[in-house]
């Protein structure tokens, strides 16, 4: 069968201010319709349905994929959300995906896609895809979708090609083999590239037999297939989650191109006729975005005049430009971004120095979306935060305790049900309770209407991270209170 895999991972530095760390671009709605998450989970389930489904994410952004694959879900079973215990690159999580999937389907098949791409049409993107699946399912072949160059770009990698591959090669799409991957060039060598023809970008989309890429694996990272093959007896045992970890501790810290394919012998391209975007840095919205009749993208609450060639987001501000050209503005609630197009790529230094400074801005939001609704910082300060919380008709969020803080609710719509150690309590509008610390608490929306509260926390650490989950209805419950299996088979509650 044939499994689709969709790396989500993601540091949230190349699309500030609209993304943060805990809410990187794969989460973003940059072409005005779904995220691009959603947008990769759509293209390819005429193709695979959810629950031959893999999303690939680090911890810090488990719910909030939950919460996407939840609009997106079809008929059927849900998608499977595979949590790495850290971040690792793309190697280690493509060598666990192949492992787990060769457990259940032997002959299965993993077709490799990002969760930041703009792809089209989708019916070249699903006839392309279809034609890569019956080339693995046939050969002992890792194959990597190469895209024609159009321009001398310098933020891509490259495939230089070797022969061409027959019958492999139709009247859709030529396969050939690799001669070598190349890193990003200087302009002089991408110009070079252009003109010789035999060149692709490298994609970052991937086909192969989960058997021949541990095969693979085994050949060119020996110690670390020993090591993967060791976490393999822990399968589906209470033993799981840990031995996991401690793959991921020792694992190397590589893609997968520099970790093995540039390495292998047995890696094709198909040369793919696609209208393929690389959602790299702001100034890639140039690329896709409607503009207009000078050049603008413009999205949000946004006011322009006289301005040429920028791309300009407003929120919930007024974000208004007069006269200015070349620009990238992007206006959030708590964070404003000016720079030259030609600057776009340095964006990620100003996330560097915000996290030097410790400050909350690289991190989140004001307002962050949780599966159960969503919270709005309101102000923070030394031992203290205070939030708007709005929890959704009908639920709830996880039971919970906090060692290092305490909290004050006071409900201003709707009604709370309040789980505080074996009590229950209504409360209702203008109706407060303390939540001490080390108390098992749950807040829930028992009614038709949302329900908002006012969260004062006080304590010595204030992180979201500073939480114990006993039960949930999103499966985010802490590894130490449940069999850490269900973190890595589960799908959504």
């Amino acid at each position: 069968m044939w499994h689709g895999i969709i790396m989500a991972g993601g540091s949230g530095t190349r699309f500030w201010p609209l993304s943060r760390e805990l809410y990187p671009k794969q989460f973003l709605s940059l072409d005005g319709a779904n995220s691009l998450l959603q947008g990769t989970i759509h293209r390819i389930q005429p193709m695979i349905p959810q629950d031959r489904l893999w999303i690939m994410v680090g911890p810090k952004h488990e719910s909030e994929t939950r919460r996407v694959l939840r609009l997106a879900e079809t008929e059927g079973l849900p998608a499977r959300v595979f949590v790495e215990p850290q971040s690792r690159n793309t190697l280690a999580p493509l060598a666990v995906a192949s492992l787990l999937i060769r457990k259940v389907d032997p002959d299965g098949v993993l077709a490799v896609m990002a969760s930041d791409h703009l792809i089209g049409p989708q019916e070249n993107f699903l006839a392309l895809m279809k034609q890569a699946c019956d080339i693995a399912e046939h050969n002992d072949v890792i194959l990597t979708f190469g895209i024609q160059p159009v321009r001398p770009e310098t933020g891509f990698g490259y495939l230089e090609l070797g022969n061409q591959v027959s019958p492999a090669s139709t009247d859709l799409a030529r396969v050939f083999t690799v001669r070598r991957f190349v890193e990003k060039p200087d302009r002089e060598t991408a110009i070079q590239f252009l003109a010789q023809k035999n060149h692709l970008w490298n994609s970052g989309m991937f086909v192969f037999r989960a058997s021949t890429f541990l095969a693979e694996l085994r050949e060119h990272q020996r110690v670390f297939s020993e090591q993967l093959e060791e976490f393999a007896g822990t399968v589906g045992t209470p033993k799981e989650g840990k031995a996991l970890k401690k793959l991921y501790d020792s694992a190397p810290n590589t893609s997968v191109d520099y970790g093995l394919l540039e390495h292998s012998r047995k890696v094709w391209a198909l040369s793919a006729a696609l209208d393929w975007k690389d959602v790299g840095s702001w100034s890639a919205l140039d690329d896709f975005s409607e503009k207009d009749a000078r050049g603008n993208v413009i999205r949000g609450n946004v006011i322009s005049f006289h301005n040429d060639n920028c791309i300009l987001f407003g929120d919930k501000r007024v974000l208004a430009t007069i006269g200015v050209r070349d620009l990238i503005v992007v206006d959030t609630d708590d964070a404003t971004l000016v720079c030259h197009k030609d600057e776009a790529q340095r964006v990620r230094e100003v996330v560097s120095e915000l996290k030097s400074q410790n400050r909350v801005e690289a991190l989140e939001h004001r307002t962050t979306n949780r599966p159960w609704g969503q919270y709005t910082i309101l102000d923070q300060g030394p031992h203290y935060k205070i939030k708007s919380v709005t929890v959704n008709p009908h639920s709830r969020l996880s039971y919970q305790m906090h060692l290092h803080r305490s909290e004050h609710w006071v409900v201003i719509a709707g009604t709370a049900r309040i789980t505080l150690e074996d009590k229950e309590i209504y409360l209702h509008v203008n109706q407060s309770i303390d939540i001490p610390k080390t108390t098992r608490h749950r807040i829930e929306n028992p009614g038709k209407v949302p329900l908002i509260i006012i969260e004062v926390q006080n304590g010595e650490y204030l992180e979201e991270d500073d939480i114990i989950r006993f039960s949930d209805d999103y499966q985010r419950v802490s590894p130490e209170e449940t069999s850490d299996t269900t973190r890595l088979h589960g799908g959504l509650a």
